[in-house]
């Protein structure tokens, strides 16, 4: 086995901020059932099977024919196989980069929600999904979130800072007190 013959995956986090915070598990059902019909089905299964091929070696190594034979694309690894047009789409939906072409991919442990664009042009049923799966999503980070409780304090000290104090103003018919009494 030739060493150009081997893929290497590494999982790496994604470079939003926002989707690293938010971003869904490639092993969330909004990855098969929202991304899939952007990215096609073969490079849906070979996202999703990243995760198990990191629990064994991280970074994972496998040959194209495995790769490929395991998740039904046949035995073909050149660089028009159907493997490597599945990677691909996943490069170019930015799920992926290529670390070095052709032989090492570095995948995002998180995929973005889809963006406007992309729901414009999917059926129906997909859109429902998006719209039911990343609102369960996002309450789940919100109930989970540790730093929830420290914003909302660090939020109500600035809203008391912000407000104007009200200082007491004696009334003209109270007698003044006299300092110390």
């Amino acid at each position: 086995m030739e060493n150009r013959d081997v893929l290497t995956f590494t999982p790496v986090e994604h470079p939003d901020p926002r989707v690293q915070r938010v971003g869904f598990d490639l092993t969330d059902p909004y990855v098969e059932q929202c991304w899939g019909p952007v990215v096609g089905p073969s490079a849906t299964l070979l996202l999703r099977r990243m995760p198990t091929l990191w629990t064994e070696r991280v970074p994972a190594t496998i040959t194209h024919g495995e790769l490929s034979r395991t998740l039904g694309l046949g035995a073909g690894a050149g660089a028009n196989s159907r493997l490597m047009h599945s990677i691909d789409r996943l490069v170019r939906y930015r799920l992926a980069t290529w670390h070095e072409h052709g032989q090492s991919l570095d995948v995002y442990r998180q995929a973005p929600g889809l963006s406007p664009h992309h729901l414009e042009r999917l059926p129906e049923w997909t859109r429902q999904a998006h719209e039911r799966l990343l609102g369960a999503h996002l309450q789940h980070v919100v109930e989970h979130d540790e730093t929830a409780p420290k914003v909302a304090a660090i939020t109500a000290r600035l809203d008391r800072l912000q407000r104007p104090r009200t200082v007491e103003q004696p009334t003209p018919n109270a007698p003044a007190r006299a300092v110390g009494r």
